[in-house]
């Protein structure tokens, strides 16, 4: 499995990694629904854990198909903060792309987490998706996603690990 080399170096990778602004899909049938940008969604009082896990996947989905870049430009402010745009790609282009194509990816916990001043990660409220995912070259890695609860009430991708 790939590990970084410290846990300090994890936190920043982890953050903008993993929860940069993934589409939380508001609880409203698609139809009455306006349009919103692929990395953003309403959030509701109570979001379900399956829109959670099927914005995870939407952002997989956009990592797939080598659209780091357009994630990381709807990230939240925090991602951005943590990390430049560049080095995003660069790193998990340099991770991801030698694992192939993934062919089953199955999700295994959905965590939602309210921070508090006193740490790394800015206030807040956060959700980390979880995947165990077989790719090309029949590599098993664990995926993680994290999204956040921006203030102006949506989820939006906020890091992205893969061990």
């Amino acid at each position: 499995m790939k590990r970084f080399a410290s846990p300090q170096r994890l936190i920043p990778w982890a953050l903008a990694l993993c929860v940069l602004a993934a589409p939380a899909a508001a609880q409203t049938p698609r139809a009455t629904r306006p349009a919103q940008a692929p990395q953003q969604a309403a959030a509701t009082q109570d979001i379900d854990p399956n829109t959670l896990a099927n914005a995870a996947v939407q952002v997989l989905a956009g990592f797939d198909r080598d659209q780091a870049g357009a994630l990381w430009d709807g990230a939240s402010a925090v991602t951005k903060r943590t990390v430049k745009r560049e080095e995003f790609v660069g790193h998990l282009a340099k991770t991801r792309k030698p694992l192939g194509a993934p062919v089953e990816r199955s999700w295994l916990a959905v965590r939602r987490q309210q921070v508090t001043g006193g740490t790394q990660l800015p206030p807040g409220l956060y959700a980390s998706i979880e995947f165990a995912t077989r790719f090309q070259n029949n590599r098993t890695a664990r995926e993680l996603v994290s999204l956040r609860l921006d203030e102006d009430r949506v989820w939006r991708f906020a890091g992205y690990v893969i061990e």
